[in-house]
């Protein structure tokens, strides 16, 4: 478990580097937020990365003019919405209106970020999981991610 969390921390500190996004996608109470905020924030802070963490999209207000990293917890896309529906004919519909709305409200924050950032989102089942590996290059936001699996 620590190696292989030191080496996601590398590869993510490799793409910030780089001026590019990253998303983190993992199951309910994998660790993330716990990894996030004991090993990938201390990490870049003691990199000297001016870093921010937001628990939430909805506590997702004004990123700093001296961010060098954002991370946004708790993300949502919708690119796979049509998978999860296939994948679960039962749950009608599978995403609420209400749901739908926050989630578009979530987006157009997301798209003002300007920084290389770090993006988490939860997906349960392996197949779910590696739905969005394969697939996404751009997020639904307009940012281009790299995508690990936690």
């Amino acid at each position: 478990y620590f190696t292989k969390m030191k080496n996601l921390t590398k590869k993510i500190y490799k793409e910030i580097l780089s001026h590019n996004s990253v998303l983190i996608i993992g199951s309910t109470d994998s660790g993330k937020t716990h990894y996030t905020l004991n090993e990938l924030v201390p990490f870049l802070k003691i990199k000297k990365l001016n870093t921010f963490y937001f628990p939430n999209c909805n506590e997702l207000l004004n990123i700093p003019n001296n961010t060098d990293v954002a991370i946004i917890d708790e993300t949502e896309t919708l690119m796979d919405k049509n998978f999860l529906e296939q994948r679960h004919p039962n749950d009608k519909p599978y995403y609420s209106v209400e749901y739908l709305e926050k989630v578009k409200i979530w987006h157009n924050k997301l798209k003002n970020i300007k920084v290389p950032s770090v993006f988490i989102l939860t997906r349960n089942r392996k197949d779910e999981i590696e739905y969005l590996i394969d697939n996404i290059k751009t997020i639904d936001w307009g940012t281009a991610v790299k995508c690990f699996v936690f």
